[in-house]
């Protein structure tokens, strides 16, 4: 459960980040290029990323001011991400808007996609003494990133994708990312090697839970909520823990739901007919116990940390299990 101070400490982290984003670019020409830089930079992300990045430069008594560069670098790459994996994806939706290339075109998409990621190099050459190491860092998640994404166009193809083959792709997909906010502010922090071990295994974990959380709110949500439309992961072939689950548990009977729902109507007939799929096959429940299985293994890495700060990071983790989009 989280306080109402760190609430508070959450919203205005949020607001700094919005602001510090929105500054980044000054230029609006061409507008070509320009506009929808700034249509992703003001977009209504929850930043939970460089907010996990003050977190944890916090146990080493990092400053704000420090450690924003760095919280900026990774939302960033994060939007970069997501500008080009929306094209890949087909996906219309983003944050409750249209996405970049459904707004303007797939050319314009990319190109902003690439400003937007040679934005991020723009802030981590702020960080001093750190620039190479921090960049080191970064690379290394860039190319995990693109290793998951590719994982996951991969497994759309393929029908006998496991547990353990998700669990890969999102560690690489989601938990790169997360693994790379722990890194960057124990390295800002002068942490020792195991110190930052441990966080980096702290964020892979986090985002493998994240992702699969996502799945289930995915399907038991709503588009309101989660800004995106619901169930279109699962009619695009995408893998995720529920229909992995699905395919591990009865594949026959898994096949047959998926090929019945072919041509069906999105809202009325095919999100129904999942949840009931999976609430009555167990597979919601168990996809929920894994989150908090690994949540508690997350709590775990921090152990090592005796310092007043860490109930942050933990309040952190109890927020992102809460969370309902």
């Amino acid at each position: 459960m989280t306080s109402d101070s760190f609430s508070d400490d959450i919203k205005d982290l949020r607001h700094q980040i919005d602001d510090a984003l929105k500054s980044i670019v000054t230029m609006s020409e061409p507008a070509y290029l320009y506009d929808p830089v700034h249509y992703v930079l003001s977009g209504r992300g929850k930043r939970l990323r460089p907010i996990l990045v003050f977190l944890v430069g916090r146990l080493f008594n990092v400053s704000t001011l420090k450690l924003m560069p760095a919280a900026l670098s990774v939302e960033l790459l994060h939007n970069f991400s997501l500008v080009h994996d929306d094209i890949m994806d087909r996906d219309d939706t983003r944050h409750g808007q249209p996405t970049v290339h459904k707004k303007w075109d797939e050319s314009t998409a990319i190109l902003a996609g690439d400003a937007i990621f040679t934005l991020v190099y723009h802030q981590l050459i702020q960080l001093d003494s750190h620039q190479q190491t921090c960049m080191s860092v970064v690379n290394e998640a860039t190319i995990k990133l693109c290793e998951g994404q590719a994982l996951d166009k991969d497994y759309e193809s393929r029908k006998n994708v496991t547990i353990l083959d998700y669990l890969t792709m999102v560690g690489l997909k989601t938990g790169a990312l997360l693994s790379l906010c722990c890194q960057l502010g124990a390295i800002l922090g002068k942490a020792d090697e195991e110190e930052i071990l441990d966080l980096k295994e702290f964020g892979t974990l986090m985002g493998q839970a994240f992702q699969i959380q996502d799945d289930v709110l995915e399907i038991f949500s709503n588009q309101t909520e989660m800004g995106k439309s619901l169930g279109s992961d699962v009619l695009a072939g995408k893998k995720t823990y529920l229909t992995c689950k699905a395919m591990e548990q009865d594949p026959d009977s898994w096949h047959r739901l998926v090929d019945s729902l072919t041509d069906a109507d999105l809202h009325s007939e095919v999100l129904p007919s999942l949840r009931t799929y999976f609430e009555e096959n167990g597979i919601v429940f168990e996809a929920k116990s894994e989150v908090y299985a690994m949540m508690a293994l997350v709590k775990a890495k921090l152990d090592r940390f005796d310092v007043p700060q860490k109930e942050d990071i933990i309040q952190f983790v109890d927020m992102i299990t809460a969370r309902k989009k």
